[in-house]
């Protein structure tokens, strides 16, 4: 058990308060001796602040909050880590919960993670939050705490931070069209979803741009998760498409999985390009071009963010940063 502050005082002959002084590195006129010493104490009995006790003083609890929809999910797993990792630099505590992309899931989390007092919350929203956007607009708008929508965002002013998704289905189909393929299918999630939607504009601009006209058929909706990309690839081989734009890595995986039960080959018979670059490691024998979300860069632009608004004395504006993807090519 470590020290107290009380008794770390106690040894050094000296007021609790010149302990907090120094611990603290906060401006004093405490000699150096005595700061030393005060600090020697600490160190050797192992102490540690009680963050509880400083929350009641400071008004802050060092913890932020992280809302995601599927901890499953490549994408957010890796999202959750890199905002661990660096708001923990700053000696901040990350609770990470699920929402399993439900937005009842969403409106509960919001209010427990309020309740355990967060100083700020990072949100990644459910697909079913795109269905009650004006709802989910006033609750957030009345928030005591600062927060940042990431990847997925609404329209509406708040901070965000995100990738530019019509660019990112642009370049891959764009690719499958510069190989040579004009019956391209796309595997999108449902149409709800302004992720979704804008991967879906950025393959017909591809596809427009080459005079192609897109049979109803070739665009399959699925969900962001292997099943869906599964049951997908029944959908497929019923189309006479030569080539597949898969808009996330997950339903990659569903539809590949698929494929090898069909003794389908890819990418002899298909061609795929998948979304957020995310494969290369666990795929053996196949390699699959794929858009690339730096999804480092959005945690750590996110951070920023968010840290900007912790640090801020009075309300700011709130900031909106896009970010570009890139096609990486295998």
């Amino acid at each position: 058990m470590s020290i107290t502050l009380k008794e770390i005082a106690k040894q050094a002959g000296v007021s609790p308060s010149s302990v907090s002084l120094v611990l603290n590195k906060k401006p004093n006129r405490i000699s150096k001796q005595t700061s030393d010493l005060i600090r020697k104490i600490a160190q050797e009995n192992k102490y540690r602040p009680n963050v509880v006790a400083q929350s009641l003083v400071t008004r802050q609890t060092k913890t932020l909050g992280l809302i995601i929809p599927d901890i499953e999910n490549l994408f957010f797993s890796k999202l959750a880590k890199t905002l661990e990792m660096e708001v923990r630099k700053k000696g901040y505590a990350l609770v990470i919960v699920n929402s399993n992309d439900s937005y009842e899931e969403d409106g509960l989390l919001i209010d427990l993670l309020i309740s355990r007092g967060i100083d700020g919350l990072f949100l990644v929203i459910s697909n079913e939050a795109y269905l009650h956007q004006e709802e989910l607009e006033g609750k957030l708008t009345h928030l005591p705490v600062p927060f940042v929508m990431i990847d997925r965002v609404m329209d509406f002013t708040c901070n965000k931070v995100y990738f530019d998704n019509v660019t990112g289905s642009y370049l891959a189909t764009n690719y499958l069209l510069e190989q040579g393929h004009r019956r391209i299918s796309c595997i999108c999630n449902t149409y709800i979803s302004n992720n979704a939607l804008s991967r879906i504009n950025g393959y017909r601009m591809a596809m427009e741009e080459y005079g192609i006209k897109v049979p109803k058929e070739y665009i399959i909706p699925a969900n962001y998760r292997m099943e869906g990309g599964y049951q997908a690839g029944e959908q497929i081989m019923k189309t006479d498409c030569t080539a597949i734009f898969v808009s996330n890595d997950m339903m990659a995986l569903g539809l590949l999985k698929k494929f090898m039960e069909c003794g389908v080959r890819v990418p002899e018979d298909y061609m795929i390009v998948s979304y957020d670059n995310l494969l290369s490691d666990f795929l053996f024998g196949i390699k699959i071009s794929s858009v690339d979300q730096d999804i480092k860069e959005l945690g750590m632009r996110s951070w920023k963010v968010l840290q900007s608004c912790l640090q801020a004395k009075e309300d700011m504006d709130s900031q909106e940063i896009c970010l570009l993807p890139k096609l990486i090519i295998r």
